[in-house]
């Protein structure tokens, strides 16, 4: 039972790689008509032109929140959501938005979100049991949703990090391992074909040393 989950686990994660594959070829390609855009632009007559350039913004923002929903798919973390809710919202208010309380509307959507992810984002998810994220997270990014400070010199991401660290003390990798650096403690959640795939994060409390 315990394989089988592993394999089902191992084929949505390469299903949403494909899917992430799909959306960035789908974003190169709609950036050709980026042209098309600019031509009407240079063409249009003057009362025109606002409107184009307007159609323009909406379709590069729709461009940029592909490639962030590429990086939810890939990356498996929460901040990966809200910076795509950051894009879909400020596209709506700053090119769909023509009543003043649509605006303000947006405006207090923009700042729920930044409430959310200064306030709520860490405490709340690191005090359950920690949090689970993808072995590819980068360390930088990891620290920033955590609130830890996991050294950034070691390597890029955390599975480099937990590497580096089952290299250096001679430890095997494998599912249930534990790994302490600085104020957090790393656990290995799965592992596929002797790579890591997910790790949980939780951050201690230091204080009392």
């Amino acid at each position: 039972m315990h394989r089988t989950n592993k394999k089902v686990q191992r084929a949505v994660l390469w299903l949403e790689t494909i899917l992430a594959a799909f959306v960035i070829i789908s974003v190169v390609i709609g950036a050709i008509d980026l042209f098309q855009y600019v031509k009407f632009i240079l063409y249009s007559d003057l009362p025109d032109v606002y409107n184009n350039f307007r159609d323009l913004l909406g379709y590069v923002l729709l461009l940029v929140i592909g490639l962030e929903l590429a990086l939810m798919l890939i990356r498996h973390t929460p901040g990966s959501v809200i910076e795509v809710m950051f894009f879909a919202i400020a596209r709506k208010v700053l090119i769909y938005t023509t009543e003043t309380y649509e605006f303000l509307i947006g405006v207090v959507a923009l700042a729920g979100l930044f409430a959310i992810r200064r306030f709520l984002f860490v405490p709340k998810m690191t005090d359950i049991g920690g949090i689970t994220l993808s072995a590819a997270t980068p360390v930088r990014d990891a620290n920033r949703i955590v609130g830890c400070h996991i050294p950034q010199n070691m390597a890029n991401t955390l599975g480099g990090v937990i590497t580096k660290l089952a290299d250096t003390y001679e430890i095997e990798i494998e599912t249930g391992k534990d790994f302490h650096i600085a104020d957090v403690n790393m656990q290995i959640v799965s592992v596929v074909g002797g790579v890591i795939e997910r790790i949980r994060v939780e951050k201690l409390d230091t204080t009392h040393h």
